[in-house]
């Protein structure tokens, strides 16, 4: 297995479905994409793996977290600028309305065994997901347990 990388490209397909070239390839699948690229697997490109998986499955619906400490950042100047107080209204998201996770389980992208691990915000909630895939599986996202 080569260490290199091809060229990779993430983009949307014109029926709005995401997908991600390889070379000159295009696919729309996580395990395709390892296919066409198995250097993905290896732990040194786990970021670009983590953007492409995360893509595939949600297209811009979640941002992986590539840096925990600067997504702690953010998430506690959102939530500390909300008012604690405001009523919960339709169609209004607000962290208050979920909590805080703990921040200490969000970290970078990883290789953990065989599976690869990462940590997704959820673009409109604006919370934390813990993403898995296993070999030979669809990624699976569970959102972090928040805390008020």
């Amino acid at each position: 297995m080569s260490d290199d990388l091809p060229a990779i490209e993430v983009d949307f397909a014109s029926n709005g479905a995401p997908v991600v070239i390889i070379g000159q390839v295009e696919t729309f699948d996580p395990l395709e994409a390892i296919r066409l690229a198995p250097a993905l697997v290896n732990p040194k490109w786990v970021r670009a793996y983590a953007q492409v998986v995360n893509h595939l499955a949600h297209g811009s619906d979640f941002d992986p977290i590539m840096d925990p400490a600067a997504f702690h950042t953010k998430y506690m100047a959102t939530y500390d600028a909300e008012d604690p107080d405001e009523e919960v209204a339709p169609g209004a998201v607000r962290l208050h309305n979920f909590g805080i996770p703990d921040f200490t389980e969000i970290a970078p992208p990883a290789m953990v065994g065989t599976n690869l691990v990462f940590f997704a915000e959820n673009v409109f909630m604006g919370i934390p997901y813990k993403v898995v895939m296993a070999p030979g599986t669809q990624p699976q996202y569970v959102p972090l347990d928040l805390k008020e």
